[in-house]
């Protein structure tokens, strides 16, 4: 694997959104199959952000997050992960950003995000 895309990257992805960055973009287009993955607390994001009605999620959750988990790698939380996510020098507390950042530098994958919280704390390594 190469590349962890955060959660927003996936969903701009899959929607066709044109504010998925160009590099971001080509990366994604450019990877072969199994190369691209996710964080399962990916998912649990996807799902919650559906149910507070931030996103659709039709026909059914369930089938948005089966067509999400059948395109990407999806990567378990791990107790190294879980280590890490706490240990990270991030500059605020939420627990999928720092799943999501802690499960690209144990993977030593480059993680796609525009997230400049992330960027900025130069953390793990990130294209946008």
């Amino acid at each position: 694997m190469t590349y962890l895309l955060d959660t927003h990257a996936v969903l701009w992805l899959l929607e066709g959104n044109t504010r998925l960055g160009r590099q971001a973009l080509k990366a994604i287009k450019d990877s072969p199959a199994g190369e691209l993955a996710i964080c399962d607390l990916t998912l649990l994001e996807i799902a919650m952000l559906g149910k507070k009605g931030a996103i659709s999620l039709l026909p059914s959750a369930g089938y948005v997050l089966d067509h999400v988990a059948e395109k990407f790698v999806v990567i378990p939380i791990s107790p190294q992960i879980a280590a890490e996510a706490v240990s990270i020098p991030l500059p605020h507390k939420d627990p999928f950003d720092r799943v999501i950042t802690a499960t690209a530098r144990i993977h030593d994958l480059t993680l796609i995000t525009r997230d400049r919280r992330i960027v900025q704390s130069k953390s793990v390594a990130t294209l946008w």
